[in-house]
């Protein structure tokens, strides 16, 4: 039961350390994003080569969506991760907020702008309700959450490891 309880505490403590490092590259890819001009916005969208993936089971609309959001980050800009809700659906697109031009919503499978109200047609569906969530430097605090049960794992790990030992002799 020793070996078999050091086992799991070792697989925990490298599913936690995996779950930091994790989020420690994703904070860097989202710190310092600033929103783009209108022009930026639309060049970007032209340069940004997640359109000319092919959709299918796996690789649907919240992926276009999400591989977009990553694309301008990386190119230093903040994008919304847009989720529309429609009575019996939800479909994913992106947006930017612009500094001279407001809320730029993008459909990411085709790079059109595109327009998005509540209550207002879109994909011949009503839009119920829109959700936008920013990728941005809050993300931090996900940094702090995998941490603190890290250096409890890792004694409770040291503590199976001595009783096994003692065990042993």
């Amino acid at each position: 039961m020793g070996k078999l309880s050091l086992l799991f505490l070792i697989i925990a403590d490298v599913l936690i350390l995996g779950t930091v490092v994790t989020c420690a590259l994703e904070a860097g890819t989202y710190h310092n994003l600033r929103n783009p001009l209108y022009e930026e916005a639309l060049r970007f969208v032209h340069s940004d080569q997640t359109n000319r993936n092919q959709y299918n089971q796996t690789y649907n609309c919240a992926r276009f969506a999400g591989d977009f959001v990553d694309n301008a980050a990386r190119a230093g800009y903040r994008c919304g991760y847009v989720t529309i809700g429609f009575l019996d659906a939800s479909h994913s697109v992106v947006c930017f907020d612009t500094s001279d031009n407001g809320l730029v919503f993008i459909e990411p499978q085709n790079d059109e702008i595109v327009t998005i109200e509540t209550g207002t047609p879109y994909l011949d569906k009503i839009v119920v309700s829109v959700s936008i969530y920013w990728a941005d430097a809050s993300r931090y605090d996900m940094l702090i959450l995998p941490l603190i049960p890290l250096p409890l794992s890792i004694m409770a790990t040291l503590q199976v490891a001595a009783n096994s030992r003692k065990s042993a002799r």
